[in-house]
């Protein structure tokens, strides 16, 4: 019955991100820009170890991706405020034809940002995801997200990807890789005044262990505040408390405080050559009857970015739960992002990933390093070469038979894979996409949306 009562909270999640659809297209089409989006990805790939086990055993796999998208921006708007996406997987293995399917490996994605007013918005996001009893590891450059200081805005019509348990999928073994996850989060701005805003929110995570049983609920609501008080100096103060249900060890409930400043910050980041340093620091505590009581809470990121190249690299520390390993977890997690462009067509990638959890059962740790080129032949066709590492080490056996997730000791896998997309448009001119849509390529935004000029306004401009 928990089952079942988790699923209806996922779908109560989509019926919130419908109606965020319904909405917009009920407008009158002079006032917004509406349009559909296709495309069709064909992509092989070779792994060395395709159930990520200590007795590797390696594969081919062709992979078959259609995507349909859906975008919305109100008249004026440069980037879309509603997005929805749709990737079913087919996958036909060269050497387990028994694990050929279509649709175990499946991604839906919305993002929605709601103007109430000049000082108000919303933010709403759904991640639902689905992979079967296999570990291909990464299939795109999106694995690693450009990290967001804590003072920044919810990208516009963008998703918020949760807890970061697709990434820890990336290193199950076995049959606890056949999961269903669902992502949901509700994220408000205010601004009171010119120098200082207020953010709150609900974020609600679901992972269900499709052939192991059991599921995993991650819940967190809190509220910050930002003072603007120098040009260049943002400080903020929040308090969230999250609570976390999990198939193994039940519920815990922890408190976190953290306050910080973001030094060099500017929210016109993407428009020219800025530094952004954020530092935040805190304490968390667990409530709950297992795990770490008390842990510090801090996290530093820094941006760079340059003309045609961005790096990104951060440290988090904080309490966390450990996805079904074990109970509520002492995290550390260092993590690195390099995109540049080489060309004007050609794209790099690059990006490390460290993460160290520490739980009453033991310690495990994970590893994952990526990189990769896009090759942008027109704008409506273009091809990846994508290679990716990933290693997991569970010192602890403890930690490794609590849950059957993980494997005890180290575990390797190398994989590359290699893909060719064609983007197509349906609405509201069908043929062969007209312009670029990869974000990767440019760092200025490119969308089918017509783009007035506002009248003036004595309205401020919130504060990043």
């Amino acid at each position: 019955m928990g089952c079942t009562k988790n699923h209806s909270r996922t779908w109560n999640n989509w019926i919130l991100i419908v109606i965020s659809i319904v909405g917009p297209l009920c407008s009158d089409p002079a006032d917004a820009a509406f349009a559909v989006k296709s495309a069709f990805t064909l992509g092989e790939l070779y792994t060395d170890n395709i159930f990520f086990t200590k007795d590797k055993d390696h594969d081919f796999v062709t992979t078959l991706t259609p995507t349909l998208s859906i975008l919305y921006a109100p008249a004026g708007e440069i980037a879309p405020t509603l997005n929805l996406n749709i990737s079913p997987s087919g996958l036909i293995f060269a050497r387990h034809s028994e694990l050929n399917n279509f649709g175990d490996n499946l991604n839906v994605n919305g993002g929605y940002t709601y103007q109430y007013s000049p000082r108000l918005s919303f933010n709403v996001s759904d991640v639902l995801g689905r992979q079967g009893g296999y570990s291909l590891g990464p299939l795109t450059q999106g694995v690693f997200q450009l990290p967001s200081t804590p003072t920044s805005p919810p990208p516009i019509g963008g998703t918020l990807p949760g807890q970061g348990n697709q990434n820890l999928s990336n290193f199950t073994s076995g049959q606890a890789n056949s999961q269903i996850w669902n992502n949901f989060a509700l994220l408000g701005t205010y601004l009171y005044r010119p120098d200082m805003n207020f953010t709150g929110g609900y974020t609600n995570n679901v992972v269900h262990y499709i052939d192991q049983g059991g599921t995993d609920l991650y819940q967190t609501i809190g509220v910050r505040g930002v003072y603007n008080w120098r040009r260049d100096h943002n400080l903020h103060a929040g308090y969230w408390i999250s609570i976390y249900t999990t198939r193994n060890d039940g519920t815990s409930v922890v408190n976190n405080f953290d306050f910080g400043d973001d030094y060099f910050s500017n929210i016109q980041i993407q428009l020219s050559p800025t530094l952004t340093l954020a530092a935040s620091t805190g304490i968390s505590f667990n409530t709950g009857n297992s795990g770490p009581t008390v842990a510090n809470n801090s996290n530093v990121t820094i941006i760079k970015i340059w003309e045609t190249a961005t790096l990104s690299a951060g440290l988090q520390q904080g309490l966390t739960p450990s996805f079904a390993v074990s109970s509520i977890s002492n995290t550390t997690s260092l993590y690195s992002y390099f995109n540049m462009r080489l060309t004007e067509k050609l794209n790099a990638i690059a990006g490390v990933n460290f993460a160290l959890y520490r739980t009453d059962d033991g310690n495990f740790r994970t590893f994952q390093t990526s990189s990769g080129l896009q090759y942008q032949f027109n704008p409506w066709l273009s091809s990846n070469l994508f290679y990716s590492y990933r290693w997991s080490d569970t010192s602890s056996r403890a930690a490794a038979a609590s849950s059957n997730v993980l494997q005890a000791g180290i575990v390797r896998a190398n994989s590359v894979y290699v893909s060719l997309t064609a983007a197509f448009d349906l609405w509201p001119n069908a043929g062969l996409a007209r312009s670029i849509s990869s974000s990767a390529l440019s760092p200025i935004v490119r969308t089918p949306f017509p783009v007035t000029i506002p009248a003036p306004s004595s309205t401020p401009t919130p504060v990043p």
